[in-house]
């Protein structure tokens, strides 16, 4: 088969890229497009296409929606694709709108998405130090586009879901969106984040470490708050506290000080290199309503590099997955208590790497879950 692998993103993309994998081991035929990149060329894909994505156009604004749609119906009469794979639910309307057989990865649970966003977009204005007729101009495409988003998005997806076979990460979110889908129409997989077993190679059984360290993989901008991956103040409890070095892995800038330091993106076996130097993995995001739906791909890369991973306590989909692998906190005190206790006894820690690291070799492998993909494909 051609399966045609459509994201309102560019490339890189791992989740997308080990989905074309799994397809492509099976014999299948891979094609992306998605939002222009400097990646033009991939081993994985045997063609690369541009789509000129835009705000207007993922969130259903008429105009920009059928221009959109316009470039992806040329772009179908030319790969002549047997399969879409929509890793977005853009991607995944347009390809409903024009009748193709397809597939919604629906990994962000985009209706949730929609109005973490909205809170986003309301806290940015808030934030924002422009006056006068321009911070008005912006307030109000801000306010549109989230208006749009959140209708738009919430009604697309039952569409979707209702129509076309599903994909998405977590239990939690399967079971929300089976209120959807209440005669089961289609069918909903849950395929988690974890790496491909490939990925082991890079690891070797954790060397124990004589001071405590801590790391934090994320994008997540020092200069706002992103309302449901709230750190601020994260690095001031590593300057203020004896709890050992912290290092942040994917800030814009690299910085470093006295206990802390910050690395800017890292390809990712770079990050692993850098992230088994640490002990414990963290996911320190604030208390937040969409965070028992979220199953971060983080988690279970600190646990094939050998961290102990500790996570806010609301994060249900990691805490259900890791069981006693994974040490949840309640705010950033008692993640300062318990930092403090493990520096105390990092032998105890090393344990809990090393049992975590032989968990996550036998049970946190994308190709225990990869044969879904295809089941899912067949159902198209």
């Amino acid at each position: 088969m051609r399966i045609l692998h459509l994201s309102d993103d560019g490339l890189p993309d791992w989740r997308v890229e080990k989905s074309a994998l799994t397809a492509k081991k099976a014999g299948h035929d891979i094609f992306f497009a998605g939002r222009p990149t400097n990646s033009t060329q991939s081993v994985i894909f045997s063609e690369v296409h541009p789509i000129k994505w835009t705000a207007g156009g993922m969130v259903g604004i008429p105009y920009y929606y059928h221009k959109v749609k316009k470039q992806i119906e040329k772009l179908v009469k030319q790969i002549r694709p047997d399969i879409v794979h929509a890793h977005n639910i853009g991607s995944a309307k347009i390809s409903y709108d024009l009748g193709l057989p397809a597939v919604f990865d629906d990994h962000e649970y985009f209706s949730m998405l929609s109005r973490v966003n909205a809170e986003n977009y309301k806290t940015q204005n808030s934030q924002n130090s422009q006056s006068g007729i321009i911070r008005l101009k912006q307030e109000m495409k801000l306010s549109l586009i989230s208006r749009q988003s959140i209708s738009n998005w919430t009604k697309w997806e039952k569409e979707l879901v209702l129509s076309l076979p599903t994909i998405t990460v977590s239990e939690q979110i399967a079971q929300d969106l089976q209120k959807l889908n209440e005669e089961r129409t289609k069918k909903i997989f849950v395929i988690p984040n974890f790496p491909l077993k490939k990925e082991q190679v890079l690891f070797n059984q954790p060397r124990q470490h004589s001071q405590l360290s801590s790391v934090y993989a994320g994008g997540d901008s020092k200069y706002k708050i992103v309302t449901n991956r709230d750190i601020s103040g994260l690095t001031d409890l590593f300057m203020n506290n004896d709890v050992g070095y912290l290092t942040i892995i994917g800030w814009e800038a690299p910085e470093t000080s006295e206990k802390f330091k910050a690395t800017g993106f890292l390809p990712r076996d770079r990050m692993f290199s850098e992230m088994i130097q640490n002990s414990i993995g963290l996911i320190p995001w604030k208390k937040h309503w969409s965070h028992p739906f979220l199953n971060p791909n983080k988690a279970y890369e600190y646990a094939h590099a050998g961290l102990f991973v500790m996570p806010t306590f609301d994060m249900d989909s990691v805490i259900t997955t890791l069981g006693h692998n994974c040490l949840p906190f309640q705010d950033y005190d008692d993640l300062a208590s318990k930092l403090q206790y493990f520096k105390s006894n990092i032998d105890e820690l090393y344990e809990k790497r090393l049992k975590i690291f032989n968990f996550a070799g036998t049970n946190l492998i994308w190709e225990k879950h990869e044969k879904k993909i295809l089941d899912a494909y067949k159902l198209s």
